[in-house]
């Protein structure tokens, strides 16, 4: 029976309760050899700043008012000329195996201080990214905090971003998802999508989703927030507090199922090789953010298990310890067996076969493979 790429998604909604499967397979899901155009933050916006953020004109803080305003100039200067290079060539680079198109949240800037103009900003961001790839490929999106980044609740951002992605979802993987945590099978293997922002997720969600996949050959777990924190802060998945004992426990459910984390966020390019008792967590962390041009080359700043945690230790030495960075980053050393940190951009392929899972890291706009990183 022909299919069409969408045919060989299932899916199992983040509330529906159930598995749920399209019934369709290919000789290529059935192989379970295939692809994934992968690509980091991308904090779309436009050229002119007063496009989406002409009604941005409040804040908690003067002072962080006057960041977010440097950074719709960082992204202005981007999105004129480096994104949409860098987000050509991944089209480029895409193959007759890839899958679908998976982005690692903020997918746009938010700041637009209208619940309309966010939801604009959104489409416009998944219209021009889909079209990027000739509108063939699925595109799939988790939430990142700027996804959701307004200024004050009455913003709207939360509830637009809310009503925009479940059922953009729903008819990129052609089956059903009424949340923005869900998991999706791609032949043999599982995406657990899960919203990393505060008071978000509903621990008890991402443990049943796990639990109904527990047949996968390979676990992805894909959040904006990483799932292991490397100390420069606690903007990582369940990084509250109050969340320590949810935190530790999902580490140690991964473990047992020998997941690999994919994530954005920190802006750099991250990779954490973790043993643990019950098994192995891979993390690979990514970045599109293309702000200067000579981050399309990796400038490796920290890598093997030893340095892990070094950000860390260089607050502390500033008198920055307040978060209980330091004592996070002890906590996970032990379990840290291999550790690369660097400056740099670009766009990602994953790998996914019985053999191996393998990133392949494209520098910048490049069609060529910078380096690779073996995460199975």
């Amino acid at each position: 029976m022909k299919c069409s790429r969408r045919g060989f998604i299932r899916l199992a909604a983040g509330s529906a309760g159930a598995n749920i499967f399209s019934g369709c397979w290919t000789a290529l899901a059935a192989d379970g050899v295939y692809s994934v155009s992968l690509l980091g933050d991308t904090h779309f916006d436009s050229t002119d700043i007063r496009h989406y953020h002409r009604d941005y004109t409040h804040s908690t803080t003067k002072a962080r008012y006057e960041l977010h305003l440097r950074e719709h100039v960082r992204n202005a200067e981007m999105w004129a000329d480096r994104l949409p290079r860098l987000i050509k060539a991944s089209a480029a680079c895409a193959r007759a195996d890839t899958a679908f198109v998976l982005q690692l949240g903020d997918l746009v800037q938010g700041d637009c201080g209208n619940p309309a103009v966010h939801r604009r900003m959104l489409d416009d961001a998944h219209a021009l990214i889909k079209g990027a790839y000739g509108g063939r490929l699925p595109f799939v999106t988790v939430v990142g905090n700027h996804d959701i980044r307004g200024d004050v609740p009455e913003d709207g951002a939360l509830a637009a971003f809310d009503a925009w992605q479940p059922p953009l979802m729903a008819k990129e993987l052609g089956v059903p998802v009424s949340d923005t945590t869900f998991a999706f099978r791609q032949g043999p293997d599982v995406f657990i999508m899960v919203d990393f922002n505060s008071p978000r997720p509903d621990f008890d969600t991402v443990k049943r989703l796990l639990a109904e996949t527990a047949d996968a050959r390979h676990t992805f777990l894909v959040s904006h927030g990483p799932v292991i924190p490397n100390g420069a802060s606690r903007w990582f998945l369940l990084g509250g507090k109050d969340r320590n004992a949810e935190r530790r426990e999902l580490l140690h459910l991964l473990a047992a199922r020998n997941a690999i984390a994919l994530s954005g966020h920190t802006h750099c390019l991250e990779f954490y090789d973790c043993v643990l008792p019950e098994g192995r967590v891979t993390q690979f962390v990514a970045n599109s953010v293309w702000t200067k041009p000579e981050l399309a080359r990796a400038t490796i700043i920290d890598q093997g298990a030893a340095s892990y945690g070094a950000r860390a230790r260089a607050k502390k030495a500033k008198g920055d310890a307040k978060k209980g960075l330091l004592a996070l980053v002890e906590e996970y050393r032990p379990f840290v067996k291999d550790y690369l940190f660097a400056h740099a951009a670009g766009h990602y392929r994953l790998e996914v076969s019985d053999a191996h899972v393998d990133a392949v890291f494209y520098g910048g706009d490049s069609r060529t493979p910078d380096r690779t990183f073996r995460l199975r």
